[in-house]
């Protein structure tokens, strides 16, 4: 596992990162050459609890050249990054329609990315309109792409 500090900063905002997944975590910091003494002694924790990695959370950010972002900006990241993924492997988008929105749900509606995080609704919305089945699939990779190439998505 690669240590990418956009995920690791959204998964963190999340709460999505457990006392448990920190030594692994810090190991793949080391790997990517990222380096401190707070790391490593992350990278050495056997089983640690909830407060031994609050106490070290701060100072492993700051190591790892990591920022606290927004809700918002958590849920956007991964979000923007399953788009990339759907795009570039070719896999059926209408099969991703669902958790896009269920990110944006947990976002809280931002209206800067509404028009992806709404996807799933279209969908039903389009075939209720007696489209087919290849034109809604093509409309949800046209805003797939557009989302995942967006520079204005936080």
């Amino acid at each position: 596992m690669t240590f990418s500090p956009r995920i690791v900063e959204a998964k963190l905002a999340l709460g999505m990162i457990h006392p448990e997944d920190f030594p692994m975590l810090a190991i793949n910091a080391l790997e990517q050459d990222l380096d401190g003494p707070t790391i490593r002694k992350m990278s050495g924790l056997i089983t640690p609890s909830g407060y031994t990695t609050d106490l070290l959370l701060e100072s492993f950010m700051a190591e790892a050249g990591l920022m606290k972002i927004s809700k918002d900006m958590a849920c956007a990241r991964p979000a923007q990054e399953l788009a990339r993924e759907v795009i570039s492997s070719g896999a059926d988008p209408l099969q991703c329609t669902r958790k896009l929105e269920l990110f944006w749900i947990e976002a809280d509606y931002p209206a800067t990315w509404q028009e992806v995080g709404s996807l799933d609704d279209e969908v039903n919305v389009s075939n209720c309109m007696d489209r087919t089945l290849s034109e809604t699939r093509e409309m949800v990779r046209k805003r797939l792409l557009e989302f995942a190439e967006s520079p204005d998505v936080p």
